[in-house]
């Protein structure tokens, strides 16, 4: 036999395919191992607590808004209709939790061009229960358009019984803008 690597012709397998509805096309861009990229997204999520909530897991999603298809209406204002999938997976794999939301925003002219500068951050929160590994996963899909952006991070959740100085993450704002 012949000693080393054997190449196996590569072929082209979509993640998000054409022939698939858009529940499936977000589904399967929300449970691939890999990015999904048509649109680009960035997430950083952030581990927090208070009284009223406890412990939360706060995801931040950049979007980069000129991935997206805007509809222009009539008076000149654009529409941007979205679907954001997350789920929340411990570290034994199962979901602990999951949020599906859809979007329609109406945005004027000034607010379109200053988020096709900079995008825009969605976030939201999720209750976490118990201190632990945890990994974040977010799935959007342009209803217009039709193409889908994935992301994914793997967060440590600390126990804060433990009363000793934890930080999740640091956020900076260019208020400039």
């Amino acid at each position: 036999y012949r000693s080393g690597f054997f190449n196996v012709a590569d072929r082209e397998t979509p993640v998000v395919s054409s022939n698939l509805t858009p529940q499936q096309q977000i589904e399967n861009a929300l449970v691939s191992p890999f990015a999904v990229n048509d649109i680009s997204l960035r997430l950083n999520s952030l581990v927090g607590n208070n009284a009223a909530v406890g412990t939360f897991v706060r995801p931040l999603l950049h979007i980069n808004t000129r991935d997206l298809q805007y509809e222009t209406l009539p008076d000149g204002s654009k529409r941007l209709v979205f679907t954001v999938l997350a789920m929340l997976f411990g570290d034994n794999g199962a979901v602990v939790d999951e949020m599906a939301r859809s979007y329609t925003m109406t945005l004027p002219d000034d607010v379109y061009q200053q988020i096709l500068r900079t995008g825009f951050v969605y976030h939201f929160s999720i209750p976490i229960k118990k201190a632990g590994a945890y990994q974040m996963r977010v799935a959007l899909r342009d209803s217009k358009a039709g193409k889908v952006g994935s992301a994914s991070q793997f967060i440590e959740v600390p126990n804060l019984k433990k009363e000793r100085l934890t930080l999740s993450g640091i956020v900076l704002e260019n208020l400039s803008e």
